[in-house]
């Protein structure tokens, strides 16, 4: 998520708007906000992030998407977060904790002397409250926290939960970024809509300007608890949508970081000294995704037809320029119980024009494309695509379009096909696999309206147990089961890139896309 984060989440799609007006009375005030513009360079105490979209919520029970969670992780803590590593969680407000009842209670004992940004004490009281906000069913990732039946402060430093039943995920639930903690005291203040433009939080940064449109500024919290581990004094998040001025910024010594660079712009950077390409391991996929509600694509052998017609290794050269794996599970490579035993899809015209014509619709039909108006990575792919299904009869008809209406047109189910993808926000599998294949949930199996029993009941069985062999051995048999079914298409996996100047040392992003600012510093 965020989706949507699509952020974890469908999260690099997923573009909630946000409806209240900026509350200019949260936020304080620097030169830079008075003066309306973005400094020329990055001064040696600030790492500035060029990004193409930017911050729409900073409530972190707020309909989240990537450029949020990007910012809520730094400025609320939660009671545990995930390592640098990406892979193990670790205690944040919460300094330990224990299980009992067969693991269906967790206590947690805070931090001495924490505090908030506006210098009152964090209590359980306040942890109690926002959990509770976040389990509200209304919240887009409220269903993460489903199995929890109560929580409940038991002093000022002790918080305990209560589950229904066992719960496999929990620990990396709670990890989220929807379970940040503020004050009770804060919300009460701000109300809804004040949540999503100021913030109160006890995390390593607070945001102190935010210029809709142009920058979003971070300042470090004086006396945070582990204020050795963030040397920058500032963090900026830059909306910068042209790829070639991030990459020239970046050059140019007037950008620190270029996120995301495009695949055909990593070779501009391999003669100059002034900045490097940095590439780490991810857990974000790409999909083709059809809706099947539409009856054609309800049919299994029309689905196979086109899962087989996908040339996935012409996809990583042609889009990717080798920079990519092809995806053989909806599950990223690399994270956890990941099946190394499900078989690429193979790529074969033959086989495919086989399966077409066992289908309901042997001679082919006319659907649409919904294509993300603006990104050339997606563009590039449908175009591909529709080359591709062409020999089978099918007709696609590519539709440039906003990404707002993409994503609400996915939401309601009116679509006929379109492109997704997914980083996972967590380590652990559950929150992908139960957003792709659980359609009680409100995902709908990643909005496809693809309705599986079976597979639903694997996933909350895989939720239901602390058992790790017996977890991996049902992700394991989801993997091979949904191969199977292909409700819809992953096509590869994608690492992360940022163009990185060479003034700037350890920064990198973790396999779930969280920015590394922990240890980074600049030099002269």
């Amino acid at each position: 998520m965020t989706s949507v984060k699509l952020s974890g989440s469908r999260r690099l799609l997923m573009t909630g708007v946000l409806t209240a007006a900026l509350l200019s009375s949260g936020l304080a005030t620097s030169t830079h906000e008075a003066h309306g513009a973005v400094p020329a360079a990055s001064a040696k105490n600030t790492l500035s992030i060029g990004w193409t979209i930017e911050t729409k919520t900073l409530d972190p029970a707020g309909k989240t998407e990537n450029p949020d969670i990007w910012v809520q992780v730094n400025v609320y803590d939660r009671l545990v977060s995930v390592a640098k590593d990406g892979k193990t969680i670790q205690p944040d407000l919460a300094k330990s904790w224990n299980t009992s009842n067969g693991g269906r209670v967790y206590t947690f004992h805070l931090r001495p002397g924490i505090k908030f940004h506006d210098g009152s004490p964090v209590t359980a009281q306040d942890v109690v409250f926002c959990i509770n906000r976040a389990r509200e069913k209304a919240r887009l990732w409220s269903w993460t926290l489903t199995a929890v039946k109560n929580v409940k402060a038991v002093n000022a430093r002790t918080v305990r939960f209560t589950l229904k039943h066992p719960w496999g995920p929990f620990l990396s639930d709670l990890s989220l970024f929807n379970t940040g903690i503020y004050p009770r005291a804060f919300y009460k203040k701000v109300g809804e809509s004040g949540m999503g433009t100021q913030t109160d939080g006890s995390g390593p940064y607070n945001v102190t300007v935010w210029k809709k449109g142009q920058y979003l500024r971070m300042q470090k919290t004086p006396g945070y608890w582990n204020a050795s581990a963030y040397p920058m004094q500032y963090v900026e998040y830059r909306v910068i949508p042209n790829d070639n001025t991030r990459l020239l910024q970046t050059k140019a010594g007037q950008l620190d970081v270029d996120f995301e660079v495009p695949f055909n712009q990593i070779g501009a950077l391999s003669d100059n000294g002034s900045a490097t390409i940095r590439t780490d391991p991810s857990t974000r996929t790409l999909y083709i995704v059809p809706n099947h509600k539409v009856k054609q694509f309800a049919d299994p052998n029309v689905r196979q037809a086109i899962n087989h017609a996908i040339n996935r290794a012409g996809l990583v050269r042609a889009v990717l320029f080798g920079h990519g794996t092809v995806a053989s599970s909806f599950m990223p490579k690399g994270a956890l119980w990941w099946n190394p035993n499900v078989p690429t899809p193979k790529y074969d015209l033959k086989l495919a024009k086989s399966y077409m014509k066992k289908s309901k619709y042997p001679n082919g039909f006319s659907a649409t494309m919904e294509v993300p108006a603006g990104n050339s990575q997606y563009q590039q792919i449908d175009v591909i695509l529709k080359n591709e299904l062409t020999p089978l009869g099918i007709k696609l008809n590519l539709k440039n379009m906003d990404p707002t209406t993409i994503f609400n047109n996915q939401d309601n189910g009116n679509y006929h096909m379109t492109n997704n993808q997914w980083t996972n926000d967590i380590p652990d599998p559950d929150e992908l696999v139960s957003f792709a294949v659980d359609y009680s949930l409100g995902s709908k199996a990643f909005f496809t309206w693809y309705n599986s029993p079976t597979l639903g009941r694997m996933s909350r069985a895989a939720e239901n147990t602390n058992n790790s062999a017996k977890r991996k051995r049902i992700y394991y048999q989801i993997q091979q089961q949904f191969a199977k079914d292909v409700p819809f298409f992953p096509l590869f996996y994608v690492p992360f890139v940022n163009a990185v100047s060479s003034k700037v040392h350890g920064f990198s992003e973790n396999p779930l896309g969280y920015f590394n600012i922990q240890g980074v510093t600049k030099s002269s």
